[in-house]
């Protein structure tokens, strides 16, 4: 079977790029059994894994989505692909003559309102043709969790046995890094508890800093991520950064697990996700984790973290200063998400993945 790959993606410092690089890889060196071909833009980021590789348009024009739609089934078709694939949310090459399977990591644009308002058309008519491919008979959905398997359902009204859940998983950074010179050029040099996200709406940040500020502790709050958002992708519009708030901005992958492996903490109580990696990347530096009790995230988590309504600051602080002061629950909690840890490995995902290209009705 020919299969191909988007891997345009997969070097790129996002959640996307990474699940690219990683499944796409443990595929590559799984199957021995279909032909692969991987199509690529600036750098190939597997020059190790011998496959057929094709170089192709530069992943960031402005004109990505019609190139998407009317210019990559082109190349598909002259190289006869037989099935596509991409990570990336709803690519959907119209005219590809070949099995289309569509990745749909979330449903955000369509649960929550005006989250991406500058967009809205865009990704109205990129649902919609989405939709329309996903029912028609030669398509198949990939999704990260049973959740998004459901809400997949709910809103787009696809039949279940279209749909299939391909779990993210985690990659234990073996990297050698200067931790305490990457902290300290952050100007890191005390106790904390991590958050990620920044002002995102989604990623509730306000509700913890509110939460933060009603605890008397010696740990400072440290929270990742952009916080010069639009306002309708914003929480607050003054961030209320003081003397222990720190806002660290956008990071790189060294500086993020140098901030995971000296955090006190993590904590994530975002509103909604289709999977939640970070999650499985705290459990893997043994950081104790409070994590929101909606969407995907339970599902991920399982006993591996503390679960609380992402808007019960009360509840949130209790259960912050519960896990700094009580070494048993620290010990308790590191250990259930050890456990929790075993369920997820992009082998398993691979071979699951695997398991469906060889199911296809081709």
């Amino acid at each position: 079977m020919r299969i191909f790959l988007d891997v345009r993606l997969a070097l790129t410092n996002t959640g996307t790029g990474r699940v690219t690089y990683n499944l796409f890889k443990e595929v590559l060196l799984q199957d021995k059994k279909n032909d692969y071909t991987i199509l690529y833009d600036k750098k190939d980021p597997f020059p190790e894994i011998k496959c057929k590789k094709i170089r192709i348009r530069d992943k960031d024009s402005r004109l990505s989505y019609l190139w998407q739609l009317f210019i990559l089934p082109k190349i598909l078709n002259k190289h006869r692909a037989e099935v596509f694939l991409s990570i990336e949310n709803m690519v959907c090459p119209l005219t590809f003559n070949g099995k289309l399977i569509i990745s749909i990591q979330d449903l955000i644009p369509l649960v929550i309102k005006d989250y991406y308002n500058r967009l809205n058309d865009k990704i109205r008519y990129k649902i919609q043709i989405a939709t329309f491919l996903i029912k028609s008979k030669n398509s198949e959905v990939i999704t990260v969790s049973e959740f998004s398997k459901g809400e997949i359902i709910k809103y787009l009204h696809v039949p279940k046995d279209k749909i299939h859940v391909i779990e993210n998983a985690y990659t234990k950074d073996d990297i050698k890094i200067n931790t305490v010179q990457i902290l300290k050029n952050l100007n890191i040099n005390f106790p904390y508890i991590l958050a990620i996200g920044g002002a995102e709406k989604r990623k509730n940040n306000k509700t913890l800093i509110q939460a933060y500020k009603m605890l008397d502790i010696k740990e400072h709050l440290v929270v990742v991520g952009n916080v010069k958002r639009g306002k309708e992708a914003s929480q607050f519009d003054n961030l209320p950064e003081g003397e222990k708030i720190h806002f660290v901005g956008k990071v790189s992958n060294e500086e993020m697990l140098s901030l995971y492996k000296r955090a006190s903490l993590f904590v994530y109580i975002s509103c909604y996700e289709g999977f939640g990696l970070p999650v499985l990347e705290a459990f893997s530096q043994n950081i104790p984790t409070i994590v929101s009790n909606t969407t995907s995230i339970p599902e991920v988590a399982g006993k591996g973290a503390i679960l609380v309504d992402p808007f019960n600051q009360k509840q949130i602080a209790t259960s912050i200063e519960k896990l700094l002061t009580d070494k048993e629950a620290r010990d308790k909690i590191i250990k259930l998400a050890k456990e929790q840890l075993k369920k997820y490995s992009w082998r398993k995902s691979a071979l699951k993945l695997i398991d469906l290209f060889n199911n296809l009705n081709i």
